[in-house]
């Protein structure tokens, strides 16, 4: 063992200058490695790679680019993994947008079309029924003279269908009014309620069309303050709202 510690201490060192020659002929490896590092770092902290946006936004929106730009910033902090699935449900939780569209044309370039809801009907006051069947409650409200709705906030889409079949149903008259709690009412213009209770609504609204068309060319009262109620199993009864 000492005599084997003995030959490696003993060991002719390598000259100098092959040391150096090895050196050198692994110096340009080692360059262009600093050089790529060199280039990515620099670019890494240009704004070349940065995301660029351009948008398409429905002028029914009333809001500026910068407006949308400061909702998704925090997503593009990454600028190498922006995920196009995540920016569209940001935006969309914006309550006037009804859909956001996010298309990847180059690695760094996207495109955003926003498109607006479109009010069917007022709710409660408090927000709109889209023409999408999509409730939404905007911190802002606009003037609409669409059909008021009353309904809980759960039914709205299953409620606007109902709308639809039931305004189809009554054409050329049309709903000022949609109530839906227990049972289903309606108001027509000018001014006339019907009652069609939870059941088989779409046949007693066909039923009152019928009655409804003779019987308002014989009392104006009717058009006015008539409330029909079409609850019963043959026929209906009609009063009027107290003057």
């Amino acid at each position: 063992m000492a005599k084997q510690r003995l030959n490696r201490l003993n060991k002719p060192k390598k000259p100098t200058k092959v040391v150096v020659q090895q050196l050198g002929r692994k110096l340009p490896f080692l360059l262009l490695i600093l050089a790529i590092a060199a280039v990515g770092y620099n670019l890494h902290r240009s704004n070349l790679f940065d995301p660029k946006i351009s948008w398409i936004i429905d002028e029914k929106l009333n809001r500026s680019d910068a407006h949308y730009e400061q909702l998704i910033a925090p997503l593009l902090n990454n600028k190498y993994l922006i995920n196009l699935a995540e920016l569209k449900e940001n935006i969309e939780t914006e309550p006037w947008v009804a859909s956001a569209e996010a298309d990847r044309i180059f690695w760094n370039k996207i495109d955003i079309k926003l498109s607006a809801h479109i009010i069917a009907m007022r709710w409660q006051e408090k927000g709109y029924i889209s023409t999408e069947g999509i409730l939404f409650k905007p911190e802002v409200m606009v003037t609409s003279q669409t059909p008021l709705a009353v309904v809980d906030e759960d039914g709205a889409l299953k409620f606007f269908k109902d709308y639809q079949l039931y305004q189809a149903i009554l054409e050329p008259l049309v709903i000022t009014k949609f109530e839906r709690g227990q049972i289903d009412q309606l108001t027509i213009e000018p001014n006339v309620s019907i009652i069609l209770g939870h059941l088989k609504q779409e046949h007693r609204l066909k039923d009152f069309v019928k009655a409804y068309d003779n019987l308002k060319k014989t009392s104006r009262k009717i058009q006015k303050r008539g409330i029909f109620d079409m609850r019963y199993a043959k026929g209906f009864a009609l009063s009027y709202v107290p003057q």
